[in-house]
């Protein structure tokens, strides 16, 4: 045995030692005969246990008794693996199929069986699977490292299609995290083996992971495209937390505020538009990954190259929430730096900037505006803008959060609203805000709407309402009055509508009260109809609201219906006629509910 184990340890401690044969009372003995405490997963076809030498430890594979493993099969998983060394790729350090007797009862005689024992003996990699750290887009690892997996699963994949190997279940559970954060693709056991005149393989059995399986696995034709569809669901989900087909404008706005400059949001808008491309349903359409790493080495590059930024002169002192600015990076509390790294072909370093027009007030500001000795330089920042005077492209900055501020808009301050936000006063929930019932200090009744974090949809919700919505007046629509933005947090002022929702008084707690008549009914739809007439038809951009339910038509003290919940909202440019957009919102036709009391679908045709 001792020798045995000295030909494993000695592959750990030489990183160019070619796989080997391993017998399994080997593996047996470094898993303490594959005790529970040393099991560290699991999934349909094997159990994974740690297997402990005196230089180091590692992954034993065993497959299950009940997968039906033929030979010819387990020799091809093999031959993929002998292949795979990659920095990126786990090692493969050995295997074993071994038979061993084992008496056993059969018929009430005892025979001796054949039991053969399939495994496979990896290196340890400590830090678990990918899924455990991209759960969440605004916790954990950082977008530095995202960028740096996502580089690095596609390098690897890049090496097993240059040696000729399909993976075919490529998913975040498969891809391990070493203690340096540098990911390895593992379990191949769906891999495929292509000699160099095949470009395809063809199976009649449908495996793989639910979500990640490119369209074709269905029709049993598989590439080297389906491999690049699953890598597409694997980068938006290092992207967002989520599988999916976002739009990649909300992927970007999403992490606007957690980024240090322009060239991070570049390299989130770039593996956004790869992970779409790769998501693309026919798979010649796909890129290839060697195109893949090529563009995200172009672009880490660009953001490596060397850059230096001028400190800014000290000119005025502020508030920081009361501050209105341009793009700049950094605002602190009294000024004690601005400054802006943004673009690498900006080269005069003696250049000073001073930034102007700042003023620690509530109004809106006259202008805002940056001087410089040189506009050839100005020309080149890009990102660091001049803006005139306009209601809705002045911007605020705000709790690390930059905004567009119609003129009609009042700032609130939390100290203002806290009195309203007490549990006393709630009147409604779901998974993005709570909903407080209130009157400010003037006498005003209002609906005060707490959103629950100030990222993700919470945060997009937020910036829809005041950017896009916040200019909008009209009676059959909820005012916002105001809104407040302190560090995380984001709050939304409306006028208060004091009858209710239509859901409530078509099925919920409203009914009490009696059932809506016919005039009601017919007063309600009109209203909603008028308010959507203005939206498509009055203004510009046009608003597509894209949520229309009964919980979000509102129902004021005369029975007249307001529209609100206009953070799945989209604008619509002048000239443009449709947007482009996946599937949001609430199955059901508002109109058709009002009438008939029950969420139906029609089918309206011509005769």
């Amino acid at each position: 045995m001792d020798h045995e184990i000295n030909a494993l340890e000695r592959m750990l401690l030489d990183e160019s030692a070619e796989p080997t044969d391993l017998p399994f009372s080997l593996l047996q003995d470094i898993t303490n005969c594959f005790s529970d405490d040393r099991r560290i997963g699991s999934g349909g076809f094997a159990v994974v246990y740690k297997g402990m030498t005196r230089h180091g430890m590692v992954a034993v594979k065993k497959l299950s008794k009940l997968f039906d493993i033929e030979e010819k099969k387990f020799h091809k998983e093999v031959e993929c693996l002998v292949k795979a060394k990659h920095k990126n790729i786990v090692r493969f350090l050995g295997y074993c199929a071994e038979t061993q007797g084992k008496i056993a009862d059969y018929e009430g005689k005892f025979v001796i069986a054949d039991t053969r024992n399939w495994l496979l003996c990896f290196e340890y990699v400590p830090n678990g699977s990918l899924d455990k750290y991209i759960a969440d887009p605004f916790h954990g690892i950082e977008w530095r490292e995202r960028f740096e997996i996502i580089k690095a699963i596609c390098e690897g994949l890049h090496y097993l299609h240059g040696k000729r190997i399909l993976h075919l279940d490529l998913k975040p559970e498969n891809i391990l995290i070493d203690d340096h954060m540098v990911p390895k693709i593992a379990d191949f056991g769906l891999s495929r083996c292509l000699s160099e005149e095949q470009t395809q393989v063809f199976t009649t059995h449908l495996c793989g992971s639910c979500g990640y399986l490119a369209p074709e696995f269905f029709s049993g034709q598989l590439t080297f495209a389906s491999d690049i569809y699953s890598l597409g669901v694997v980068i938006m989900e290092i992207l967002t937390g989520k599988k999916g087909y976002p739009e990649d404008e909300n992927v970007v706005e999403n992490w606007r505020n957690r980024l240090e400059g322009g060239m991070q949001l570049e390299q989130v808008s770039v593996c956004t538009h790869i992970g779409i491309e790769c998501m693309e349903p026919n798979p010649k359409k796909r890129p290839a990954v060697r195109h893949i790493v090529d563009r995200l080495a172009e672009i880490a590059s660009i953001v490596q190259t060397d850059i230096t930024a001028a400190s800014v002169e000290q000119q005025v002192s502020f508030e920081q929430h009361r501050i209105v600015s341009t793009s700049t990076n950094e605002i602190e509390d009294g000024a004690q730096r601005l400054q802006r790294l943004q673009n690498d072909q900006c080269q005069e370093k003696e250049d000073q900037w001073s930034i102007r027009g700042l003023q620690d007030t509530n109004q809106d500001p006259k202008y805002t505006g940056i001087s410089s000795s040189n506009s050839g330089v100005s020309e080149k920042l890009r990102n660091l803008n001049i803006l005139n005077r306009n209601p809705h492209t002045d911007f605020v900055r705000n709790g690390g959060s930059t905004m567009q501020q119609p003129n009609s808009l009042k700032i609130f301050l939390e100290e203002e609203l806290k009195p309203i936000l007490h549990t006393d006063n709630l009147i409604g929930e779901n998974e993005n805000g709570v909903v407080y019932r209130g009157q400010l200090i003037d006498g005003t009744d209002v609906a005060i709407k707490k959103l629950r974090n100030g990222m993700g949809q919470a945060e997009k919700e937020f910036r829809v309402e005041v950017e896009d919505i916040g200019h909008v007046r009209h009676e059959n629509i909820v005012c916002l009055l105001g809104y407040c933005v302190e560090g995380i947090h984001r709050i939304l002022v409306y006028e208060y509508v004091n009858n209710g929702n239509l859901e409530q008084w078509m099925h919920g707690a409203m009914r009490q009260h009696g059932v809506l008549t016919w005039k009601a009914r017919m007063k309600i739809v009109l209203g909603i109809a008028r308010a959507l007439a203005y939206l498509h038809e009055a203004i510009e951009p046009k608003v597509v609201h894209r949520d229309i339910k009964a919980s979000s038509i509102l129902i004021d003290e005369d029975f007249n219906g307001k529209l609100s919940n206009f953070g799945l909202a989209k604008l619509l440019g002048a000239g443009k006629s449709h947007i482009t957009t996946r599937v949001m919102g609430t199955f059901g036709y508002a109109i058709v509910f009002v009438i008939y009391s029950t969420p139906s679908i029609f089918v309206y045709t011509r005769p």
